[in-house]
């Protein structure tokens, strides 16, 4: 039978995408392991995963830093040492902090492994913050925060941020010169030292995992000793605030940044999945209302978008975008709009289509390969949630109809519930 180039493909739909599961493995000192064995490559993935120890404003400094600098220096080692060491097996460290979870995840080829787990080791046993090394990165991060207060989106963001969760809760902290220019490195090995207790993390290994690198994962994380004590902080709360608007003057900006948003709730919460169609319609995709509406048809905007970002004691819902002072007002009138019209008008069976199949095809991706699978498993792990989050997301996606977005809408993105900044 000859192809006919001149026709589309038939257009299939998966009713349920099976997911690669994580198996679990204990170490000899009684530490879990969560093994995503998939691939056929020889490189693998460690994350190792740590409650983020922030309380307030003063201790995320000290937290982040801490986190930052981890891999600039031992008692026998500098940072340049460390790096190259690493660097010699084709291995590199990677480091992430946020207020929920601090990350240290090495990449490493499977022949090396035994290599590059002595050193993360070295580093997570011995980590010295050098004044050297912590005075470099103060001045770094100093201009940072100088260079992003220039920023009019920047600033519309940790403002929001503050706003809704307050300037000392771990979810609203935006930190300041003074916040970085104070601290000192012995304060930073303290907290090492007490927030960096291995019983508490997660540990995730992901890629073509063999029986050598499980063992060397019992030669290295099982020979590990459980911290006697810690001061590690596992819940805080979150005071939901009354909508407000705040204008920020900044007169030598051309544009204005916009940031529209609200306090949701984490991915536990059942309306979580559905509000992430909503949003999607909304602002989340490339094809969303918002920007149809207000960079294709108005032109006030080059990018606009929304989001719906859980953290685990919390979430938040937000609208991004900015806009040239003549016509920033004219396009938040335009956001407003659409959001209403979400409550009030039913999207059609065409457009709801359009973004499930999206979803779907986004979805798919996000399960392509070892790593991705370890992030998704992280993604539902870290929040209490099981597999039957993921094995049940294709059929609630193909059950959500107009009166679900609709209800939704209704229930989580009333206009008058948003708060509003405004710099420029």
């Amino acid at each position: 039978m000859s192809l006919d180039r001149m026709q589309s493909p038939e257009l299939i739909t998966p009713h349920f995408i099976p997911v690669f599961r994580a198996s679990e493995i204990k170490l000899n000192n009684g530490l879990s392991v969560y093994v995503i064995n998939a691939g056929t490559e020889e490189v693998i993935k460690l994350d190792i995963v740590y409650p983020s120890g922030v309380t307030g404003k003063n201790n995320y400094s000290i937290a982040s830093a801490t986190h930052q600098l981890i891999d600039t220096g031992t008692s026998s080692k500098k940072a340049i040492d460390i790096a190259e060491s690493f660097d010699y097996y084709g291995a590199y460290l990677q480091t992430d902090f946020g207020p929920d979870w601090k990350t240290i995840s090495l990449f490493s080829l499977e022949r090396f492994f035994n290599e590059t787990m002595k050193n993360l080791l070295e580093v997570l046993n011995g980590a010295a913050f050098p004044d050297e090394e912590l005075e470099n990165w103060k001045t770094r991060s100093i201009q940072s925060i100088k260079v992003n207060r220039e920023k009019v989106s920047w600033l519309a963001k940790t403002t929001l941020n503050a706003t809704l969760f307050g300037d000392d809760h771990p979810y609203g902290i935006s930190l300041e010169e003074n916040d970085i220019a104070n601290l000192d490195a012995g304060t930073l090995r303290n907290f090492f030292r007490s927030s960096y207790p291995i019983e508490k993390a997660t540990i995730i290994l992901s890629g073509n995992i063999t029986e050598r690198v499980v063992k060397v994962l019992n030669a290295t994380i099982g020979k590990l000793e459980f911290s006697q004590t810690n001061t590690l902080p596992y819940s805080f709360s979150v005071t939901h605030t009354d909508p407000s608007k705040r204008v920020i003057e900044k007169k030598d900006s051309v544009q204005s940044g916009v940031r529209i948003g609200k306090i949701m709730f984490s991915k536990t919460h059942t309306d979580y999945p559905a509000l992430q169609i909503v949003n999607t319609i909304l602002g989340g995709y490339f094809g969303s209302r918002l920007m149809s509406n207000i960079r294709e048809d108005k032109g006030y905007t080059y990018g606009i978008g929304s989001g719906v970002h859980p953290h685990l004691h919390s979430g938040y819902f937000f609208i991004s975008t900015e806009a040239g002072t003549a016509v920033r007002d004219a396009a938040i009138t335009e956001i407003y709009k659409e959001l209403h019209r979400l409550t009030v008008e039913p999207v059609s069976d065409t457009e709801l289509l359009l973004v499930k199949n999206y979803l779907i095809g986004s979805f798919q991706r996000s399960l392509d390969g070892p790593f991705a699978l370890a992030d998704r498993f992280r993604g539902i792990h870290l929040f209490g949630l099981t597999y039957d989050y993921l094995d049940n997301y294709l059929q609630l996606l193909q059950s959500i109809t107009p009166e679900k977005v609709m209800e939704v809408a209704n229930k989580h993105l009333q206009p008058e519930s948003m708060t509003e900044i405004i710099v420029g």
